[in-house]
């Protein structure tokens, strides 16, 4: 890391960035739910995703960005439905230049510090099963496997599985 890292809530304003930043971790990895051509909509479409995240207490989008680059971001998204509401969804992703320099942990433990709050007492999440360097940092955080789905990922014809993975708060 080269700057001071800040750790805050995304914005409508960052739907730009956050486009970006997107296509160029799936240009990056294969441990996304996507590639380098990023998430199929636009940016407007963006903008008012991140209106209804900020305006939304059962969701949360973090970012970290350093100097002006975003270099990371993870969410927290809960259910609505009374029986479900004590749960919540969350997913990470890094920057490859920023890998293995503790941001996923700062950012994730600020996450699930933030849903505690707002009551949620089990997170869930899933990641692609042989990306190691993310079990870890969420079996640090607590998070044990539940669950494998075999067939989760499907990347140039071959198929890939997923863990899913819970942490109880």
């Amino acid at each position: 890391m080269s700057g001071e890292l800040t750790i805050r809530p995304a914005h409508s304003e960052d739907a730009a960035a956050i486009l970006a930043y997107l296509r160029q971790i799936g240009a990056e990895s294969d441990n996304l739910t996507f590639g380098p051509e990023g998430l199929p909509i636009t940016e407007e479409q963006e903008r008012q995703y991140l209106r209804q995240v900020e305006n939304d207490p059962d969701a949360l989008m973090l970012v970290a960005q350093e100097a002006d680059e975003i270099v990371a971001l993870c969410g927290l998204s809960r259910p609505r439905r009374p029986r479900m509401s004590h749960r919540a969804q969350i997913d990470a992703s890094v920057r490859k230049s920023h890998w293995n320099h503790g941001i996923a942990t700062r950012m994730l433990t600020e996450l699930l510090e933030t849903g505690v709050r707002a009551g949620v007492t089990a997170f869930t999440l899933e990641l692609r099963a042989d990306n190691a360097a993310a079990v870890h940092v969420y079996e640090k955080l607590g998070f044990r496997t539940v669950g494998r789905l075999e067939r989760f990922f499907r990347i140039n014809g071959q198929y890939h599985a997923a863990l899913l993975m819970e942490l109880d708060a």
